[in-house]
């Protein structure tokens, strides 16, 4: 089956279109994975700010007397946690990360220990 001169192929359209590229965020600006590196400071971002938004719960005392502990021992747990992570640390995507967590951390450690410390 051939096709006719005018005619073109079922993708050309589509590969003529201009295409809209969001930025996207890539941890391994090496090149190369770092797994562990990787889940490290993903994990101390995201648990950091749980324990900022535990933090300022605790200050507004809007949700109970539990939210002060949570702050207090997630935000310890994370800076246990993101300060090896930032000293094995392979790219600086990775460490912006650990960075950003580890001073929400220290946040809601702060927060949560000035409004009723590790215990309830």
């Amino acid at each position: 089956m051939t096709q006719a001169a005018g005619a073109s192929a079922p993708g050309a359209a589509a590969r003529g279109r201009a295409r809209l590229r969001l930025p996207h965020l890539k941890l391994n600006d090496d090149g190369q994975r770092h797994p562990v590196e990787n889940s490290l400071s993903v994990f101390t971002v995201v648990a950091g700010l749980v324990a900022c938004v535990l933090g300022f719960l605790a200050y507004q005392d809007v949700s109970g007397a539990w939210t002060h502990v949570g702050a207090t021992w997630l935000g310890l747990i994370t800076l246990i946690v993101g300060l090896p992570a930032q000293l094995i640390s392979a790219t600086r995507s990775e460490r912006m990360l650990i960075v950003t967590g580890l001073v929400a951390a220290f946040v809601g450690v702060s927060l949560g220990l000035a409004h009723g410390g590790l215990l309830p």
